[in-house]
């Protein structure tokens, strides 16, 4: 090989030209993952739209030909498609012919829902109704519940079973999608597996993955398959929560925690131990601004499974969707509200609340210190096993209908003359102070048995 005088090879290009032909595909090649990565960061992975967070769920993502992010994680579109908070307005304290009408878990229970509405003499014209979410699931009739919202634009908040229906549904557009899915899809469904029997196939059959905790042929995937168009995206639509601003109230399927207990209440990032800066807001505006910082300021309430799940909190402030752990989150809920005594009320240093560990000496002074806030109510379902739970600050309207017992509503601005049914059975009617200083009754009816 010829050289030059300095030792170099005459044949080949300058190094600076060696250097750039090496970085240019270096540099494309980290502009391509870079894009990649973006792209994926911005989807859920699909192990982890519904279960609670642990350090398990790495150990739950799935076997299959899906694609990877960086992590070598699979990754999947958005199946959980979220919306998080709707604002309703009204009138319902001025104007004595509206109504609003809140309506426990209907479960696929339309019979029974049908004659809840006929109960309370429902005009749509007038009344505003609200579901709190599990309308679809256990029950005989989830697509003719869903007809009934849909066609009516019925608003409510999204439940955990809702969720599943929506996730199940979300996946099979997906599948249908993909090089060979549709083909596959329509094959596996001609197969008519139980859940057991999908479990059994070989790796081969499984081309398109799922959560280990989905199951192929259960109620949800079955409404999900049969539901209409129109059914999808009346259920994408459902937020999470459901705010009533002229009520200071929350609607939601679960819960939702006032505090993060995993803080000292006094804490400067909790919301209800600061008071909004007046800034030449009204009080009423300072409220709506601290109700809605509830929502954003506590981690916990940033998490979808907490809305749709949240049935207790540990003695570690662990959310928990157990009835028999810790203590119900409503718990927490009414005794943070009870402290609650105006923008001006004067915020302890040593005042703490949550975690369930609190020496008893800390807890008693909990009771007794006041916070710069407006006391906020939240009505919500989810909690079958408590049945109606009726408190200061929030209200638990699941009663269990799809398990043979009651479908609930919670009736705020009622002042009209007969307008509900009481000939019919002898349901209890129960009047309740709501809010600041409303009164709002409690209705419902039988549900028929379950065998």
């Amino acid at each position: 090989m010829d050289t030059g005088q300095d030792g170099t090879n005459e044949l080949a290009p300058p190094r600076s030209s060696l250097v750039r032909r090496a970085a240019s595909p270096l540099v494309i090649a980290v502009f391509i993952v870079t894009l990649l990565w973006m792209g994926f960061t911005n989807d859920y992975s699909i192990s982890r739209l519904r279960d609670e967070p642990t350090s398990e769920d790495s150990s739950e993502l799935l076997e299959s030909s899906a694609d990877t992010d960086l992590t070598g994680h699979r990754t999947f579109p958005d199946f959980g498609q979220y919306a998080k908070l709707q604002t309703v307005q009204g009138d319902w304290l001025e104007d004595q012919d509206k109504r609003l009408i809140l309506i426990g878990d209907i479960h696929g229970m339309a019979n029974s829902f049908e004659a809840l509405l006929e109960k309370v003499d429902y005009k749509p014209a007038q009344d505003t109704l609200i579901h709190l979410g599990d309308i679809v699931a256990k029950g005989p009739m989830s697509l003719e519940v869903l007809d009934q919202l849909s066609r009516q634009n019925i608003t409510g908040v999204r439940g955990n079973h809702d969720q599943m229906v929506l996730e199940w549904r979300g996946y099979m557009d997906w599948v249908q999608k993909q090089k060979g899915g549709l083909k596959w899809f329509e094959n596996m469904v001609k197969k008519k597996l139980s859940p057991k029997e999908y479990e059994d196939l070989g790796k081969s059959q499984k081309k398109f993955p799922f959560p280990k905790d989905w199951e192929w042929g259960s109620d949800h995937w079955t409404i999900a398959r049969k539901m209409s168009t129109m059914h999808y995206e009346y259920l994408r639509n459902l937020p999470l929560i459901i705010h009533l601003p002229s009520l200071h109230t929350f609607a939601v399927h679960a819960g939702i925690l006032p505090i993060d207990p995993k803080k000292p209440i006094h804490e400067k990032h909790q919301p209800l131990s600061n008071a909004p800066t007046r800034q030449r807001h009204t009080d009423n505006e300072m409220r709506t601004r601290q109700e809605l910082s509830i929502l954003s300021d506590i981690p916990q309430n940033e998490k979808p499974w907490t809305l749709l799940n949240m049935r207790s909190i540990t003695k570690k402030g662990k959310v928990s969707r157990k009835t028999d752990v810790g203590v119900p989150w409503a718990e927490m809920w009414n005794e943070v509200q009870n402290l609650c005594g105006g923008f001006n009320a004067r915020r302890s240093s040593d005042n703490r609340a949550g975690g369930g560990e609190m020496p008893e000496e800390e807890s008693e002074d909990l009771r007794k210190k006041k916070l710069p806030c407006h006391p906020t109510t939240v009505v919500y379902g989810h909690a079958a096993s408590r049945g109606l739970d009726i408190r200061r600050w929030s209200q638990g309207l699941d009663t269990g209908c799809v398990k043979g017992r009651r479908l609930t509503a919670m009736l705020v601005g009622d002042r009209r003359s007969g307008s509900v049914d009481e000939s019919a059975e002898q349901e209890e009617v129960e009047w309740l102070r709501f809010g600041d200083s409303i009164e709002a009754r409690i209705i419902s009816v039988q549900c028929p048995p379950r065998h």
